[in-house]
């Protein structure tokens, strides 16, 4: 059965919702802050419905619809970054198309060579279809995992263009 529609069913109980919809966000492998960002929800109202306090039907619609959105891509690929937190803080999407399609952008935070070779390993057994990641570890991933791996060269369109590169090469 669709997650949006164990969630719809669970409505009746408001702490069964909240179990539900915790259980969908780790089937989608999304944070409550990514999946705000993705739908347009405000982290502090995400946060207060996970602490079981009430909320607005139009919220509920906006949870149900981005669910339902994201189940519809369910083959959506998804491209890992493997960056330091500020890095990663300048990312200001979750989503993106390129040459007309559309990925999603799952955020590894690692500080150090053992980090980013723990995230690189994680992030492909999630699934992941490329990765994205600086070049003085890029080598090393490359050799450990097996999904396309692209470079970013800190400028100021780094990730677009890392991005782009990882794009052209899961479509090869």
């Amino acid at each position: 059965m669709k997650a949006y529609k164990r969630l719809i069913l669970q409505i009746e109980s408001h702490e069964k919702f909240v179990e539900e919809f915790k259980r969908i966000l780790l089937e989608l492998g999304l944070t409550l802050k990514e999946f705000s960002e993705i739908s347009g929800i405000p982290y502090s109202t995400l946060y207060k419905i996970t602490q079981k306090k009430d909320f607005r039907v139009s919220t509920l619609i906006k949870i149900l619809k981005t669910i339902k959105s994201l189940e519809k891509d369910e083959d959506i690929d998804v491209i890992a970054i493997i960056a330091a937190r500020p890095a990663l803080n300048k990312i200001t999407t979750r989503k993106i198309t390129i040459n007309g399609r559309n990925y999603l952008i799952k955020e590894y935070p690692a500080n150090s060579l053992e980090e980013c070779i723990v995230a690189s390993v994680r992030a492909e057994r999630e699934g992941v279809k490329g990765i994205v990641c600086a070049p003085i570890v890029s080598s090393t991933i490359e050799k450990i995992v097996n999904v396309p791996v692209a470079v970013i060269i800190p400028e100021k369109d780094a990730f677009m263009k890392a991005l782009e590169i990882i794009a052209k090469k899961i479509n090869e």
